[in-house]
């Protein structure tokens, strides 16, 4: 290859040696009338601005600037119609308001000349500059260490090769020694700046945390509260605080998990998300269709059972299938995570946190979260996937979706149905809604003394204190003011009648070194509860007043954990249950039945 990669040509030919001289005097002459182009239409107002700001130009120079590179362009299509490739290269020259024209054949020079440019002697013809620049693409190849950039630079008739200038390797010398082989046509810069990728972040392409296997964007979203930029994605994807996060391109895009807020991989949920705090990312309405064709999202939806659904990721591209199961608690083996849903598409390590969208409306409703052992291309068997609804992501995180047009139609509020709790009972009830533009903001009126309502999330919680029924109604606002409600009634009982009743856990299995929470669920009796839990594993304690069961276990091996809870009149009711914790090394798979389910962990 090397003998295609150049041939010699003499530095000085005769016949240019005198062409020079021509073209030179032609320069210094008054440019033809051709170029002098009326002045063109005015200035938009913004466009002023800008380059007043960014050039350093009065208001008469912007104006005169702008009537100049109009008649430059006229002065070019006339060129480039005329001549073709035949001209080594054209370029404007703002000091003297002209356009220039590089040329190696003196025959060339009188059209060019006549066509208003202001004609400048080219050593190397548009062809000769191809094939070097085609040469320094073969020696590049896939890339070399320090190589920034190459191309035609048309103002001193070369090909320039932009290199940094320190931090060179032994690759980079070997790849600057092949160059200069090539002879005066290529020229070698020295540059202190690398090049960024100006990019936009798009639902179902890449991302890579820190130095951990890449995983998969879920949806650009803005936050609510000073407009940040980020994306949404799976929780286990962002699990270390403050770490740096790469785009496709391998440019760092912005940071995952920043200030430890924006990670949830628990019985909550999983989800993260990323703040896009780098510059030149932008954020796009879009989900990648891997050359099916992007889709753009227009809104968030909660998925239904029976209907399409499409997912995006980096690994699998776009997969679709339909919604099997709603609000599925998943055992992962090292976490389990409620109110997860099902879908028959397939998936495979990598896709983590990608989008999951609404065959038709473009409507977004997850982050994939993990799925079976049977992937898109490997493995026999049921092929599922398993993702967390998008809706609680964004009530989470404070976080709007980016889409192409506000989400249409009303807001509707899910129904909710006749509540019952006990005086001095702990009540939760968590509110959801759809339509209209999300986020939602929530209000309630007729609740029960002791109980409020979170306006970000909705969610109904506190203590009851006074017996009666009420009738409540709550309300979820949208970001245009568009409102819709739900209706039902509530009622707080004495509590004295019955003993109380302890929810069964199930079966746990945590990690060694893998925090774990598990809120304990008590009803019926005289509330306040009191809670007690005997042979936890090493590492674990119940909090008395809550009923929480959390820690770090430090030891391997299998316990069987009674769990008693006590209500205000001294009854007592209690579960007996089984707690496996496993070594670190045990992170990702755990059967269950006949599934063997795997959260999607980076890849």
């Amino acid at each position: 290859m090397r003998a295609l990669v150049h041939r010699h040509l003499p530095a000085h030919r005769p016949l240019l040696a005198g062409f020079a001289a021509v073209v030179t005097l032609a320069g210094l002459a008054a440019v033809p009338a051709a170029a002098q182009a009326a002045p063109g239409p005015s200035v938009p107002p913004q466009v002023m601005e800008a380059m007043r700001r960014d050039l350093g130009l009065s208001a008469g120079e912007v104006r005169r600037r702008a009537a100049d590179e109009s008649a430059a362009a006229q002065v070019a299509t006339r060129i480039r119609a005329q001549l073709g490739d035949r001209v080594a290269g054209l370029w404007f020259d703002a000091a003297s308001g002209s356009l220039n024209a590089a040329v190696a054949d003196p025959a060339d020079a009188a059209t060019a000349r006549a066509a208003g440019a202001v004609v400048r002697p080219a050593a190397h013809t548009r062809a000769e500059l191809d094939t070097a620049a085609r040469s320094v693409s073969a020696l590049a190849g896939a890339g070399v260490p320090g190589v920034h950039a190459w191309g035609p630079d048309v103002r001193n008739n070369r090909v320039e090769v932009t290199v940094a200038r320190t931090g060179r390797t032994p690759a980079t010398e070997a790849f600057l020694t092949e160059v200069a082989a090539l002879g005066p046509v290529v020229h070698v810069a020295d540059s202190d700046q690398s090049p960024r990728q100006q990019a936009d972040v798009i639902g179902g392409e890449k991302w890579t945390p820190g130095t951990e296997s890449p995983c998969s964007i879920g949806f650009p979203v803005t936050r609510t509260s000073g407009g940040a930029k980020g994306f949404l994605t799976a929780g286990h994807c962002t699990n270390d605080a403050n770490q740096p996060a790469y785009g496709k391109d391998g440019s760092r895009v912005g940071t995952s998990n920043k200030n430890g807020s924006g990670s949830v991989n628990a019985r909550e949920g999983d989800m993260g998300i990323v703040d896009v705090d780098q510059p030149g990312w932008n954020l796009a309405p879009t989900v990648a269709g891997y050359g099916q064709g992007d889709i753009t999202v227009t809104g968030a939806a909660e998925a239904v059972v029976g209907t399409a659904v499409c997912r995006s990721g980096q690994t699998t591209s776009l997969r679709c299938g339909e919604v099997t199961k709603v609000d599925q608690s998943v055992d992962y083996g090292s976490v389990v995570i409620d109110g997860l849903s099902y879908s028959s598409a397939c998936s495979a390590g990598g896709d983590s946190g990608g989008a999951y969208v609404t065959a038709t409306g473009g409507k977004a409703v997850g982050l994939h979260s993990g799925g079976g052992s049977a992937t898109c291309t490997s493995g026999s068997g049921e092929k599922f996937t398993i993702f967390q609804p998008v809706g609680e992501a964004l009530t989470r995180f404070g976080a709007s979706l980016v889409t192409s047009t506000p989400q249409p139609g009303n807001v509707t509020v899910a129904a909710v149905s006749s509540q019952t709790t006990a005086v001095g009972g702990a009540a939760e009830l968590r509110n959801s809604a759809e339509g209209g533009t999300a986020p939602y903001t929530w209000s309630a009126t007729g609740l029960p003394a002791g109980l409020s309502i979170a306006p970000a999330t909705g969610t109904v919680s506190g203590t009851a204190t006074t017996a009666g029924t009420s009738r409540v109604t709550v309300t979820a606002t949208d970001k245009a003011g568009r409102t819709g409600s739900a209706a039902f009634t509530w009622t707080v009982t004495t509590g004295q009648g019955g003993s109380p009743t302890l929810a069964n856990p199930g079966n746990q299995t945590s990690s060694i070194g893998r925090p774990v929470t598990l809120p304990l669920r008590a009803a019926g009796g005289s509330a306040p509860y009191s809670f007690k839990a005997s042979n936890l594993p090493a590492g674990l304690t119940v909090n008395a007043a809550t009923g929480t069961v959390s820690g770090t276990p430090t030891t391997w091996g299998f316990r069987t954990s009674t769990l008693t809870v006590t209500d205000n009149a001294g009854r007592t009711a209690g579960r007996v249950g089984e707690h496996v914790h496993r070594p670190g090394a045990v992170l990702d798979v755990v059967v269950r039945a006949a599934h063997r389910l795997a959260q999607r962990e980076h890849g």
